[in-house]
C-alpha cells in the first residue's frame, strides 16, 4: 500500500474516532434525557376519582380544578340543617333585658294566686286574734324612719315577698343571658351539623387527592430508580465508546504521523 493511501487510511481513521466520541456523547445524552423525562412523567400527581355512599369526586388536572358532589339524601340533610340554622340565628332576641323583664314577670303571675290566698290567711288570723288594727313603729321594726307604725305581721310578710322579688329579679337576668348562649349555640350547632355533612362529601375528593400523593410519591422512587439506573447506564455506554473512539483517533494519528520517506525512496 502506497504513503499517501496509508496518510490517508490515518487521517479517516483520525475523523471516524472523533465522530463517534461527538455521537457517543450525544447518545449518551438523549438517552439520560429521555430517562428524565420517563421519570417526571412517573412522579406526576394523578388523583383518582372516588366513589363511596357519601358522594363522588372528579379531578380535571389540566384546568387544575377539583370538585366533589354529595349524595342527593345527604344534600338534602344538609340544606335542611342550614335552614334551620338560619331560622335560629334570624329568632334570636338580643334583647336580654327585655328577655329577664318577660322573665320576672311572668314569674309574678305564677305567684300571684298564692301571695292572695297568704293575703286572705293572714287577714282572717289577724282579725281572729284581734291583731288587725296592731301597729307598731316602723324604725322599731327595722322599716326606717319616717314610716309611721305598721302591722307587724303585714311588715314581715311584705320584707320576705320583697326579698322573693329582688331574688327573681337577678334569677331573670342570668336566665336571660343563658337562655341567649343557648339560642346562639343550638343555631350554631345546626350549621356545625350541616357542615359535617358536607365533610362527608369533600372527604371523597380528599381521599382521591391522598391516592395521587401516593401514587405519585411511588413513582417518584421508581422514577428516581429508573433515571438513576439509565444514568449510569448512559454514563458506562459512553465511556466504552470514548475509550473505542480515542483508541481508533490513536491509530488514525499514528498512521498520519508516521515517517513514510524510506518508502518514498524506493
Amino acid at each position: 500500500m502506497d504513503p499517501m493511501t496509508m496518510q490517508a487510511i490515518g487521517v479517516g481513521a483520525n475523523l471516524l474516532g472523533g465522530m463517534m466520541g461527538g455521537n457517543a456523547a450525544g447518545d449518551a445524552a438523549s438517552a439520560t434525557r429521555a430517562a428524565a423525562e420517563r421519570a417526571a412523567a412517573m412522579a406526576q400527581f394523578k388523583p383518582y376519582a372516588v366513589t363511596s355512599g357519601f358522594g363522588t369526586s372528579a379531578f380535571d388536572t389540566d384546568a387544575g380544578t377539583a370538585t366533589y358532589t354529595l349524595d342527593p339524601r345527604l344534600a338534602q340533610y344538609r340544606d335542611q340543617l342550614y335552614g334551620l340554622n338560619a331560622e335560629a340565628m334570624g329568632n334570636l332576641n338580643l334583647d336580654t333585658t327585655q328577655v329577664a323583664q318577660d322573665y320576672y314577670n311572668q314569674q309574678q303571675g305564677l305567684m300571684a294566686g298564692g301571695r292572695a290566698q297568704e293575703d286572705i290567711g293572714l287577714r282572717q288570723a289577724q282579725l281572729a286574734g284581734g291583731r288587725i288594727g296592731l301597729g307598731l313603729s316602723g324604725a322599731a321594726l327595722g322599716a326606717g324612719a319616717g314610716t309611721g307604725y305598721v302591722n307587724p305581721e303585714q311588715y314581715q310578710r311584705d320584707l320576705a315577698r320583697a326579698n322573693v322579688d329582688s331574688q327573681t329579679a337577678a334569677r331573670a337576668d342570668l336566665i336571660a343571658r343563658q337562655q341567649l348562649d343557648e339560642d346562639i349555640a343550638r343555631a350554631t350547632g345546626l350549621f356545625s351539623v350541616g357542615t359535617g355533612v358536607e365533610q362527608l362529601g369533600y372527604n371523597t375528593m380528599d381521599t382521591g387527592a391522598n391516592y395521587g400523593k401516593t401514587s405519585a410519591a411511588a413513582g417518584a422512587n421508581a422514577g428516581d430508580l429508573l433515571y438513576q439506573g439509565a444514568s449510569s447506564g448512559a454514563k458506562y455506554d459512553l465511556a466504552g465508546d470514548l475509550n473505542r473512539a480515542q483508541m481508533l483517533q490513536g491509530v488514525g494519528e499514528g498512521i498520519y504521523k508516521q515517517d513514510f520517506s524510506s518508502m518514498w525512496t524506493k
